[in-house]
């Protein structure tokens, strides 16, 4: 039997920087990692090949609802031709965990792979922030996690990390909660937490993606020129103002003064990473009520 490992949690959460800790410690197995990019441009899973890990990639859409059919034919693809160890799934950050469990459980599937571990990743600089805006996809992701996995607690105090576990707890009586410092981790000690399975109670809670995805779309950009660093700071600073819409999520690579950067835009705060390697300009923007010709215009009409 297969071995499929969903790793799910919301938008920026640090879901891909997870798996690849995990990918690490999985020498030995054969791994296919399934990587679900809401937006047309695909961003996570080139930075999990970079590592060179196998990656299967579902875009434009969510595999719990719009591209449904796609990921159920993925996943039996994979298992015929690979026949892999261990499937990794990562869902966009708007997927419903209720209904991946809901597809793993359909009888065509459930014959030749199980459900290894249900685990969330909940980052921990913006999640009380988060949960009051979009309670639904937090509810169904935490609820039906049997590992949650707070992220970027190095950033945040003891009591901060407190209010966070109450939370958390309202929402799951169960399930394990991980506080370590991932910085302080071996790779082992995360393949270890997903292979600890524990005793299941079997009840899943349903949100309601309907409610949860509406007014939410995504824009993909591409470009040829370079930036400059006063051109991003200025677009950084517009992003935040909320003429462009709620912008939820900005991911992607961009060359800036001759030195290719990761974009990366959670929470109403974006960080610039150095990378070693060329890439292509591109970056995946989502949010709610976006307004994307004035987005397009904001990157382009420098």
């Amino acid at each position: 039997m297969v071995k499929i490992d969903v790793v799910s949690g919301y938008l920026g959460s640090g879901k891909t920087t997870f798996i690849k800790k995990l990918l690490n410690a999985c020498e030995g197995e054969k791994v296919i990692v399934i990587e679900n990019e809401f937006g047309e441009i695909a961003i996570d899973g080139e930075l999990i090949k970079n590592e060179g890990f196998d990656v299967y990639e579902l875009q434009q859409g969510c595999i719990c609802c719009s591209i449904r059919s796609n990921f159920i034919e993925a996943l039996s693809s994979i298992m015929d031709e690979f026949k892999p160890d261990r499937i990794i799934v990562e869902p966009t950050g708007m997927g419903l965990l209720s209904e991946i469990i809901g597809i793993l459980s359909l009888p065509k599937i459930k014959q030749i792979s199980e459900i290894n571990s249900l685990t969330t990743v909940v980052d921990a600089e913006n999640y009380l922030d988060q949960i009051e805006g979009f309670g639904e996809f937090f509810k169904d992701q935490v609820k039906n996690a049997d590992k949650i996995i707070i992220s970027k607690v190095q950033f945040m105090n003891y009591q901060e990390i407190d209010k966070i576990i109450s939370s958390l707890r309202d929402l799951n009586t169960d399930s394990l909660i991980v506080t370590q410092n991932w910085e302080f981790m071996a790779p082992e000690e995360f393949l270890e937490i997903l292979d600890n399975v524990p005793e299941k109670s079997g009840k899943i809670y349903r949100g309601n993606a309907e409610s949860a995805m509406a007014g939410i779309s995504s824009i993909g950009l591409e470009f040829t020129d370079s930036f400059k660093e006063k051109d991003i700071e200025n677009i950084i600073s517009e992003l935040k103002s909320g003429k462009y819409g709620h912008i939820m999520r900005g991911k992607g690579f961009l060359n800036i003064d001759d030195k290719t950067m990761e974009f990366n835009y959670v929470g109403n705060a974006c960080k610039l990473e150095l990378l070693n390697t060329k890439k292509d300009q591109k970056i995946c923007i989502i949010g709610k009520n976006l307004e994307k010709e004035a987005i397009s215009e904001l990157f382009n009409n420098l």
